[in-house]
Order: structure tokens, then sequence, then C-alpha cells
């Protein structure tokens, strides 16, 4: 039934159920809107983006006002009701801003109900509000003026997959419209201060099947040059042509058939990457999810806080294939990775294309673990203590994105870089401005390249100021680009000194930072020497951090030190070399024993680099500074800890097959191990054992090639574990550690030539004996990395679960696991279950990568 408003003549009437066979709702009285084409797939109207008509600036709602009682009913002076089409759009209806944000909150309808009267959310290139009236003749809501009786506005229907309301006949009638308007008489509250109607739960909402709006081209000219990171195409409506063809101008993405879609820009700056998920432009948030303006901001922000993919945003049917897909997955997780090897390692597990889109949903965010960067002082402060610096993840940084465009896009000569560091990147051929300008610059670091800005005097040559000091050796100090190294070098000329406005960057570790400030502040007037030549002229002395900070201080303009020349040394150097011959004085080494640690767990979390500091001392003095940071050697010579509190291991055995025996066992080996005992691969990061247990089936099996002779996981089971082990007082050897501190037992083999070494990044073998570990050292991690419980709990917790019958509930659960089920939230709603009986878990903090060092055990309850 037409809701009963207070614009209501007489008793209400049910609306006639529309019927496509009526003048009224027939396909081929549709209105064509000027300045947009008709889809040629479907044969649909598409309607334009027409500029917004001017608001009043009243803050009240507004008023109906009667002005001509003789009209009959089914007309009004700005149109009839007879007539469906209005000639106007729909924003010359639209509320002021400031006038919706006091109406209810919207029904299920898509209707706000206020003092008996209606306005409808419509959903244009935007969703708006305007006030609408039942339409009799057409059976269905218009939009019309708050002065008007009747409405004159163009005729809505809702869609009730987005619960908005869309300008035009109705293409598919989901529910009959008189139920639809009799519930909504039944939900009519005068009370402006109503509680909002309960929204659905955004895991079952749908991306709305929004018509796609094409630009006519005829119309409207762009600059085909024009360098717009997130693919925008700016149009704008050519000269002498007026509001008939359409609005001044559109934001638009390319179709895959060449074609111009109308789209509403995000609040993304479209001539650079987004501040929030800079790897997605705005064109691969819209092509793959169908959405657009703020809704692709909505993406960006909730993707960014919660490190997933949010659930409302669906892949659209038309993207559907593993192509697509697989680029998404690629921005999600695999940036740090090689493109060929990523895509191959996906279509080698063979899903289908649904399959992806369900994996999609549990992909989480491989972003930076670094805090914000805080500048160093230059120099820096005598007697300060070295800090213990955080633990970057290096293995996708923002660098992987550059300026304007993705490395993907570019070509580059690394053995043509220029006098001053710079290399000229060049865009691959066939690629538009929507990839990147054409050519751009770049400073090497490592493995990666980081797009800087050019100087304002000729890079190719060497006719500046400090004319030895390179533009990028500047930049690796103080990261500061462009005009600013121009600066930079007038002000050093004049003073002599490092300019007060420049802040030293953020390094790894402070003793590389004092490093690169005495390489560039010792050579003024001469050709740089390398790092290695500097670490290796300090390298006889062994240098704490402290003593570095204090050369630094007494470095003159010249290079030199205070009232010597040439490369001599303060005599307190000198002494402090001999005093560090003998290695037996303990004291010598405190202030080196912070850094070591700093530096053991930086190497071993990333699982790649090289020991700086080993570098800047001498053999026997560095060989003492292992033995007093905790290292030791295994029968086969390797190093290894009793210290790391815990690993992370991946396993094809429920936790019921350990809680059973009591004991996690070790597979046998045939192969000599670096361990004293049986050696057992672990990870010490969680985040790389948890992708291993989710992603790969083969790592059991590669850890069954390295560690055993044994079975690998059953082919019926798609469920790989993963546990955390308790390796406090156990042997551990790290790979990484023995890598950057024990070289030179890695060049040795044993005779047969059989030996296993940790050989992934963040890999560690740990020694277990034949009996292995008890199941009370044994936790299983939820899927959600944020608990942990121990097997042997998880187990006595599942036994509470029987009903009465046969069959034990640890073997139900269990079956179901061998059996092919993906049942890990069983295993999950267990480890709860174990935290809510009071028992210990252990909690890990949600979306942050966690590292064996990081683990804290909860005290052993007793129990008598």
């Amino acid at each position: 039934m037409a809701p009963q408003t207070k614009t209501s003549k007489g008793p209400s009437k049910t609306p006639p159920t529309l019927d496509r066979s009526t003048p009224e709702s027939s396909s081929t009285q549709r209105h064509d809107f000027p300045g947009l084409i008709r889809p040629p797939e479907t044969g649909t109207t598409v309607h334009p983006t027409d500029p917004p008509a001017p608001h009043s600036s009243s803050d009240t709602l507004p008023a109906i006002q009667i002005r001509d009682l003789t009209h009959p009913a089914g007309g009004t002076e700005d149109g009839s009701t007879s007539n469906p089409h209005a000639s106007e759009s729909i924003r010359h209806y639209e509320l002021p801003t400031q006038l919706r944000t006091r109406l209810p909150a919207v029904n299920t309808e898509g209707l706000r109900v206020y003092r008996g009267r209606i306005y409808a959310e419509v959903q244009y290139t935007t969703t708006t509000t305007v006030m609408v009236a039942w339409d009799e003749a057409l059976g269905t809501y218009r939009a019309m003026r708050p002065q008007e009786l009747q409405p004159s506005g163009p005729f809505l229907y809702l869609d009730t997959q987005s619960n908005t309301w869309r300008v035009g006949e109705p293409q598919i009638v989901r529910q009959p419209l008189e139920s639809t308007v009799h519930r909504q008489v039944e939900n009519t509250d005068d009370n402006p201060g109503q509680k909002p109607q309960t929204q659905r739960q955004e895991q079952v909402l749908t991306q709305p099947d929004m018509t796609t709006i094409y630009v006519d081209t005829r119309h409207y000219v762009w600059n085909k040059d024009a360098i717009n990171h997130h693919g925008y195409v700016v149009l704008h409506r050519k000269m002498r042509r007026g509001d008939s063809v359409g609005p001044l101008l559109h934001h638009a993405f390319m179709d895959d058939g060449g074609s111009f879609v109308s789209v509403e820009p995000s609040a993304s700056r479209i001539d650079q990457p987004a501040e929030l998920l800079p790897a997605w432009t705005d064109r691969d948030i819209w092509d793959l999810y169908g959405i657009q303006g703020a809704e692709i901001t909505r993406f960006r922000t909730e993707a960014h806080s919660a490190g997933k993919k949010p659930l409302w945003a669906t892949v659209r049917a038309q993207r559907m294939e593993n192509a697509y897909l697989f680029d998404e997955l690629y921005r999600w997780s695999g940036m740090d990775m090689d493109r060929g090897m990523f895509d191959s390692l996906l279509n080698h597990q063979n899903r289908t294309p649904a399959q992806w889109a369900e994996h999609l949903e549990s992909v989480t965010l491989h972003r930076s673990t670094s805090g914000p960067q805080t500048p160093l002082p230059s120099p820096p402060t005598p007697g300060s203590p070295s800090p213990r610096p955080s633990t970057p993840d290096t293995s996708r940084t923002a660098d992987a994105m550059i300026a304007y465009g993705d490395q993907r896009h570019y070509t580059w000569d690394l053995d043509k870089s220029n006098f001053h560091g710079y290399v000229e990147m060049q865009r691959k051929p066939g690629l538009n401005d929507n990839h990147g300008p054409l050519t751009q610059l770049a400073f090497r670091e490592g493995a990666r390249l980081t797009v800087v800005k050019p100087t304002d005097y000729p890079i190719y040559k060497e006719s500046v100021l400090r004319p030895f000091w390179r533009d990028i050796d500047i930049w690796n100090l103080y990261r500061i680009e462009g005009p600013d190294i121009a600066r930079f070098r007038r002000d050093v000329a004049l003073h002599q000194k490092p300019p007060g406005w420049v802040k030293q960057r953020e390094y790894p570790s402070q003793r590389e930072q004092l490093i690169d400030y005495l390489r560039l502040w010792s050579n003024p007037d001469s050709p740089l020497k390398s790092r290695e030549q500097i670490v290796a002229r300090f390298q006889p002395y062994n240098l704490s951090v402290q003593q570095l900070v204090r050369l630094s201080n007494e470095l003159s303009p010249t290079g030199q030190f205070n009232n010597l020349i040439n490369d001599e040394m303060p005599a307190w150097v000198r002494t402090h070399q001999e005093r560090t011959r003998l290695v037996t004085n303990e004291k010598l080494f405190d202030p080196f024993l912070p850094e070591i640690d700093a530096e053991i767990i930086q190497l071993r979390n990333h699982g790649e680099g090289t020991s700086l500091l080993k570098a800047s001392l001498t053999e026997p003095f560095f060989q003492e500074l292992l033995r007093l940071s905790g290292f030791k050697r295994n029968k086969h010579n390797y190093l290894y800890r009793t210290d790391i509190p815990a690993v992370f291991k991946v396993d094809d055995r429920t936790p019921f097959e350990i809680a059973r025996p009591a004991a996690m066992v070790p597979r046998v080996i045939s192969a000599v191990g670096a361990t004293s005992e049986i050696p057992v691969s672990a990870m010490f990061s969680l985040k790389t054992a948890m992708d291993f247990a989710n992603e790969t089936r083969g790592v059991t099996g590669k850890e069954a090639h390295q560690t055993t002779s044994g079975t690998t996981t059953p082919p019926t089971q798609r469920i790989l574990f993963c546990y955390l082990l308790d390796t406090r007082n156990v042997e551990v050897v790290a790979g990484q550690d023995n890598r950057a501190y024990n070289p030179t037992r890695l060049e040795r083999s044993p005779t047969d030539g059989k030996t296993l070494f940790p050989s992934m990044r963040m890999e560690g073998h740990v020694s277990m004996s034949s009996i292995g570990f008890t199941s009370r050292r044994v936790w299983l991690v939820n899927s959600g990395m944020t608990r942990a419980a121990t097997v042997e709990d998880i187990h006595l917790q599942a036994l509470k679960h029987a009903t009465g019958s046969d069959q034990n509930p640890a073997d139900a659960i269990e079956a179901r696991t061998r059996a092919g089920e993906l049942n890990r939230k069983e295993y999950d709603a267990l480890i709860d279950e174990v935290a809510k009986a009071g028992k210990r878990v252990i909690e890990l903090p949600e979306r942050q990568d966690i590292f064996s060092d990081d683990i804290v055990f909860p005290p052993e309850t007793i129990t008598l």
C-alpha cells in the first residue's frame, strides 16, 4: 500500500503492480540523457553526472507548501504524474548536506521518515537524499520539491542489494511493491531522535550492480599526456557546448574496450600513490571490485586498519579469473617475490577462481613493521648509550612502489649510473602515462631503487660545490634530494659544518650511521673512500659506538682529528687499542654486548645480511665477544644458543597425535646435521611459518627431505599445523647466526657430503633427542595468530565434548581433518575454550609480526 503521509488525499490506494507491457513502463519510452551513451551490451539507458543545483542555506527541513489547489490531482505546475519522464536531473531535488544529517536512519527500504514526510537514499554517481512521494499511476516513488503538492521528479526503483533507490524504471521487481510500502507505513515515526534501524551485517552485503556510465567523447577533450597515477582521465566539455551535452568535466577510467567510464574520484590525489595501500591504484580497486569514490577511500582505510580485505568488497563476476585474482593477491602478500615465481606458486595449487576469491578473504596485508623514523642528531651526542633498534621488515618496503609508477613498468642499467649516482629508468615500450612518466631518476640502495628528484645543477658534471661528494652520498646520510642537496652544498661551503636544518636518517644500527658520517666528513676535499675502507681504517682499534661518537665530534673541517695530520689517531684511541690486545678483561666488552644483541635479532629476524660489528673488530676480540654474548659451539663447530625462547614449526601431525604419547617425537634421519642431536627444522618468524602452513603443502615434504626419511603429508589431509616450540635451555642452531658470524665453518662439509644446515631465510634447527619434546613444550597457534595453547590442554579440552557415544571427540575432529575437511575453526575453538577454562595460553598481539624473542611464556600452573 502507498504510504499514508500528510500529502495524501483521501483514503490510500493499493499501488498497482508494475507491468512492463504498459506504455508508462515500456522500455521504448526511456529518456536518453545528454552527454552519455547507452552501453552496447545491455541496451539500457545510462544516466549522466549532472552538477548539483544550488541549495538553500536554511537549517530547517523543507516544509510542504500547497500553492494551487485548483490543479487536478494528476498534475502540478512543474509536471504531471501521468508523464513518468521528468525533464530535470535528480540532482535538482537533493537535500543539502546539513539537512541530511538531521534525518533519522535509513530503514530496510532505503527510506528515511521524518514527521510524516518520506526521503529516499538515491544512488546516482554518489549517494544523495531526496524528498519523495508515491505516484499512484506508476506504482512507485518519485522525487519532489518541498513546495510541490504532487511529485514532478524522476521516478525511482529500489535496489534491494544496496538498499538504495535508482533513477529509472525498475529492471527487476525483486519483491511485491505493495509489501514494501506496507512495511514503510508501519515504520513511520514522527520522532527525529528515533533509534537507527538495525543495519545488516557487512558480511552479507554484496556490491551493487551499478549501471556503467560511458562518456560520449564526441563532446569532450582530454590531455593524453597527463600523468595521473591512479588511472583517471579528466575529460573536459568542449567549448561552445552547453549543459545539454553533459557536465563540465568527467573523471573516468578507460575500460578494456577503450571506452571511458565516468566515475567519482576518491579522496587520494590522482597524481601520486595513495598514502594508504600505495600498491593499489584507484583503477585497480574499481576494476576488480566495481567500487568508486568514497567507497574506494573506505576500502583503503578499512584494509589498512584491519590488514585484510573488507568483507563488503566482493570481486566482480567479470573479474573472477585467476589472472585478475593473482594480481590482487600479489598486491596483498607477494610484493617481495619475483612475479613469475609468485604466479608459479599459485598455479601449482590448481585452485579455481572461486577458491582463490574465497582465499582472498583471509589474506593479510604484508606490511613493514618498522615504526616512524625519528631523525638522529648530527653529530651524535657523546656518551649516549646505543639504543636497541627495532627490527624492520625489509622484505617489502615502500620503496617497492616508486613515485608515479611501479618499478615493474621500467627498465634500467645499473652499470650506467652517472657521476652523482643517478640511475635513469625508462618506461617500457607500449605503456602509457597511467603507468608513470617516461623517464625517472633513482638512487640504488642494495638491491632496491628509490626514485628521487634531480638537483637543479648539471647532474652529469662534477663542477659543483664540494665536488668530491656525490649526490648519492649526501642522500644516503641525510635523505635529502633535489634542490635541498644544492642548498646543503652551499651551506657546507660557507660554514664548514653540517647545516642545522638537516638530520641524519634512521639507520638499522648506530654504528652504521657513524661509519657513514665519518666516511663523508673525514673526506671533504678528496674522493670519498668506500664504507669498507672506512671500516678497515678503524677496525684495528676495537672502538665501541660511544667511542665512534667521540671521534665524530673531534673531526675538524678539513676531515682530520684536532691537532693531528693525515690519518693520525688521537692518543686515547691508541691507548684503547693496546688494552684490547688482551681479551681477558671482560669489562672491555660491556659496551659491545647491547650492540651485538641488537644485531643478532636484526640479522636473525631478517634472515639475511652481514655483520658490521664483526667487520669493525679484530678477530680475537670478536670471538671473545661471541662467547660472552651467549654463543656456544657444538661438536660440529656450529654456533648455537640455549636462550632462544621459542621457534615455530610447521607439521602435518594433529595436536592429538602429539598429545596422546605426550611428546613430539622427531622423525628419523640418515644425514648428518648441524646440531648435536637430531635436527628439527623451524622458523624464527610466526608469519613465515603460518604462511607455509596456509599456502604450501610441500613444506612438510621439504622438511622430510631435509630432516626425515619418514612420512610426508597424507594426500587426503589439507591442513598443516603451526606449532610453537618451547626451546628454553635447548640447543638451537640459527642459520643466519652462522652465516654472519661463522662463515669459515660453512665452507667445510663432512666427508660423506651429507650435511643438514638451515637453508631458508629465518630458519633454524632445534636439537632434539630421540624421545622428543614433552607435550607441555608444544603449543598450537590458532589460525588468526593471536593465541596459542599446549597440545596437552587442547586434547583434554576436546575430551570434555563427550556426548555418551562410543566415539572419542578428539578422534572425531581428527577424522574430519584426515578426510580433507578444512576444520581449522574447530581447533581454534578448542584453544579459546582452554583460555576460558583458566589454563595457560599465550596471547599474541594482532596484526604484528611475531618473532622468537617476542615470546613470553605464562608461568606454570601448580596443581595438587
